[in-house]
């Protein structure tokens, strides 16, 4: 991967713990005890600190329970995608100001060119996609409150498996040896990392909190990733015609989902089934007693607030790192945000060590590896489309080059998958 500049250390530091803080800070504000109902003057953080454990009542006082919102989290993520609009127009900004630079003719050439393609894409092409993403990550968020963290993060792996079969079925992509191995390792490893929180391997010792479903919330997780799968196929398929700055998309991208989940939220609010917890009938979901709770509690607040602005610089510094580095080291960091969330887990006692899920994370990195063809393995290599890797290989989360850079909306050949699970430009994250 070659020598790294100090600066690039930064950027990879910085994607790294953006990365991190957003699992954390989900996970963080599903175990926190909050009032029942409101208005309410009861003091709920007594006790929390004991332990962690969003599943059983009687972890939080009387009149309290835990913050369980997902759907609520998940506007959160959106309205952090939105902010990267924001990034986009600030880039804007500065290539324009370099426009300006007589000394440097050649990069403003490039940056006017950029500059244009803000306008070269009718917005509501980015519809479909976020729909996909709001079902799937209402999914992954809802999964998250019934299992573990780290769980979570490693079962996101296992959308290699989806996208290279829905871009066999939907974009005729061929795959090859090496593909099939990976999507053979992948779904081994995620069997075995689900295997260990339904076991009850991650909350055996003392003081580790044991969730609630374990095995829905897994199968919640893997059914997202179909989902999201199906997203960067749409994406590919109907997109690759326009050329659109990975923030730009990426903003877009929150703007439809904060959209169409609004209006979700107010059709689950009205429901007539679920919890009850809507002013005395029962609801899906209470965005307004969420946003109430939120305000009764500063740790809650901060969890909150670190999801929404964690995913728009976790989209920000991983477009950098892609654009300084390579989509390679973006890969690479992401495992590494797995083991971050892992160990931190550990730490704060939100599960107990599990070899079970460390064989497990170790098979599905492998697969992982190996589908992206970072691993070549003697006589399952990828042939043609080896080629096609280091200049394409897929990007994170939502996102993919910056301005000038590759962007995933650009259609070649030759399925991969980025760190979220999406498409990449060269054929098959979030």
């Amino acid at each position: 991967m070659g020598t790294m500049t100090g600066g690039q250390y930064l950027l990879a530091l910085a994607m790294l713990v953006t990365g991190s803080i957003n699992t954390i800070s989900t996970k963080l504000a599903d175990v926190q005890c909050v009032p029942a109902s409101m208005p309410s003057t009861v003091n709920c953080d007594v006790g929390h600190a004991a332990n962690t454990n969003s599943t059983s009542a009687g972890v939080c006082p009387s009149g309290c329970t835990t913050f369980d919102h997902p759907f609520f989290q998940a506007a959160g993520m959106f309205i952090g995608e939105l902010l990267c609009i924001v990034a986009f127009r600030a880039t804007l900004l500065c290539a324009a100001s370099k426009s300006r630079d007589a000394s440097l003719p050649d990069e403003s050439s490039e940056d006017s060119e950029d500059a244009v393609l803000e306008d070269g894409f009718p917005p509501y092409i980015f519809a479909l996609p976020a729909l996909c993403d709001m079902v799937a990550t209402s999914m992954m968020y809802l999964g998250l409150t019934m299992t573990y963290a780290s769980v979570f993060q490693m079962l996101r792996g296992s959308v290699v498996v989806f996208t290279g079969l829905l871009s066999i079925i939907m974009l005729g992509k061929r795959l090859w040896m090496c593909h099939i191995a990976g999507m053979f390792l992948v779904t081994a490893g995620a069997f075995i990392v689900g295997l260990s929180s339904v076991l009850g391997q991650g909350g055996d010792s003392a003081g580790a909190a044991q969730p609630s479903h374990p095995m829905l919330g897994n199968i919640l997780i893997v059914c997202a990733q179909v989902v999201v799968s199906t997203q960067m196929v749409v994406e590919e398929k109907f997109l690759s015609r326009y050329r659109v700055s990975a923030l730009q998309a990426v903003g877009w991208e929150g703007l439809w989902g904060l959209l169409f989940l609004s209006i979700a939220l107010t059709g689950m609010y009205f429901s007539q089934f679920g919890p009850d917890i809507c002013d005395g009938h029962a609801c899906i979901e209470n965005a307004i007693q969420a946003v109430l709770q939120v305000q009764t509690s500063p740790v809650l607040t901060a969890a909150v607030l670190g999801n929404i602005f964690s995913i728009a610089f976790f989209n920000f510094f991983g477009i950098s790192v892609t654009q300084s580095m390579s989509a390679t080291h973006r890969m690479v960091l992401d495992s590494l945000r797995t083991m971050v969330i892992w160990v931190f887990s550990l730490v704060v006692g939100w599960q107990a060590f599990a070899p079970l899920q460390v064989v497990g994370f170790a098979v599905l990195f492998l697969g992982t590896l190996i589908y992206n063809e970072l691993l070549i393995i003697p006589g399952i290599g990828g042939g043609a489309a080896r080629s096609d890797l280091m200049e394409t290989l897929v990007e994170d989360d939502e996102v993919d080059g910056l301005l000038g850079g590759q962007s995933r909306w650009q259609q070649s050949d030759g399925p991969r998958v980025n760190s979220r699970g999406g498409m990449s430009s060269d054929g098959a994250l979030h």
